[in-house]
């Protein structure tokens, strides 16, 4: 398979895993914001701050409202990261790779843009809306993975989607908790309260964790919480399961010879096997997410260098 092709086929299976996740956060935070019913200002900077692309975003509005930082998410096509831009992109990139896909797929993907029109930020619709826009992204990435396994020979072509999916899945669950760091850091008092626990509630149903979380533990405990998004080797959106699946792919790919990105991935799922809850918490959620996001990027580039880069051919 040409690297071009290759690298192609993950980065749409980034774009249409990133939708699903963006969908996430966005119903995460908005979910909050009823709960707790803080200044709107207060409740969605820590959205955007978690992108890392709060600069650019004020350069774009005056001000950080629901609705502005809702457009910026959602429907702005000048950010690379809303759902209507990675849509865009998605469907660019799905139909130079018809011979590679099937029809239901283009379908499908035109289906998720229909969810997401253009649209001012003064016309961002009602949170009632937001939700059904959420669902509906995040039942359409089922759909569209259930396809592809379903339906693509297990090849090179669905290793590389398979990795992509991964690898996007593990960077996005991190930030999904950042989202919860955010929120809990400035109002220390909340910690132990049942503020606490409906803030990390919204974040397991956000990621459909919440059933496995009562079936596993009775209570809401923010250490088993932890251990669970992160560390769990059984959890299908756990960080650990994810990345160890992206290994088994790229292992595949190289037929069973060792690789620099299999090296780097799986030093990092070593780390993240004998790293407990109670040493994440102790040495900072934030900063143990802020390194594991670079590790996971490094990893992005160099798979992109040993397999795709036309200059190493």
């Amino acid at each position: 398979m040409l690297g071009r092709v290759a690298d192609n086929i993950f980065w749409l299976s980034r774009y249409i895993e990133r939708v699903s996740n963006t969908a996430r956060l966005i119903e995460a935070s908005s979910y909050l914001n009823l709960d707790f019913k803080i200044n709107h200002e207060e409740q969605w900077v820590p959205l955007i701050e978690i992108s890392g692309n709060l600069n650019e975003f004020k350069n774009n509005y005056d001000g950080c409202c629901r609705n502005e930082v809702l457009h910026w998410l959602i429907y702005n096509e000048n950010y690379e990261d809303s759902l209507r831009c990675c849509l865009i992109k998605a469907r660019d990139l799905a139909a130079s790779l018809r011979e590679y896909l099937s029809i239901e797929i283009f379908q499908e993907i035109n289906n998720l843009l229909s969810l997401v029109p253009k649209k001012h930020f003064n016309q961002v619709p009602s949170y009632h809306y937001i939700f059904d826009i959420c669902e509906g992204v995040k039942r359409s990435n089922m759909l569209i993975s259930g396809i592809m396994i379903k339906n693509m020979e297990r090849g090179i072509g669905f290793n590389f989607w398979a990795i992509g999916e991964f690898l996007e899945r593990s960077d996005n669950i991190s930030r999904l908790l950042n989202v919860n760091y955010f929120y809990l850091l400035p109002e220390v008092e909340y910690i132990g309260t049942s503020v606490e626990d409906l803030q990390w509630s919204a974040i397991l149903q956000s990621i459909d964790a919440r059933e496995a979380y009562y079936r596993r533990f009775s209570v809401i405990d923010s250490k088993n919480i932890i251990e669970m998004i992160i560390n769990d080797e059984s959890f299908p959106r756990s960080i650990y399961f994810c990345l160890t699946s992206a290994k088994k792919c790229i292992f595949e790919i190289t037929q069973n010879q060792l690789s620099s990105p299999y090296l780097k991935i799986n030093l990092l799922c070593e780390d993240l096997k004998n790293i407990s809850s109670e040493k994440i918490i102790e040495s900072g959620l934030h900063e143990f997410i802020d390194n594991l996001q670079i590790r996971i990027n490094d990893i992005n580039l160099d798979i992109f260098q040993t397999f795709c880069d036309p200059r190493h051919y």
